[in-house]
């Protein structure tokens, strides 16, 4: 079409890549919590709760 320009590729700014990889960083983090408490909940739960 005459007239229009061609849109270039938009590139992320830096500010938006940083977010998201202190976001994932935080996910991370709260992933690493949560396991560890299933596994200090699963080694409680083998202590005290074994079936004979």
């Amino acid at each position: 079409m005459a007239g229009k320009k061609a849109r270039k590729n938009a590139q992320p700014s830096p500010a938006r890549n940083e977010l998201e990889e202190e976001c994932a960083a935080q996910l991370r983090r709260l992933g690493d919590k949560l396991n560890f408490r299933q596994k200090l909940l699963n080694l409680i739960t083998k202590l005290f709760c074994s079936g004979t």
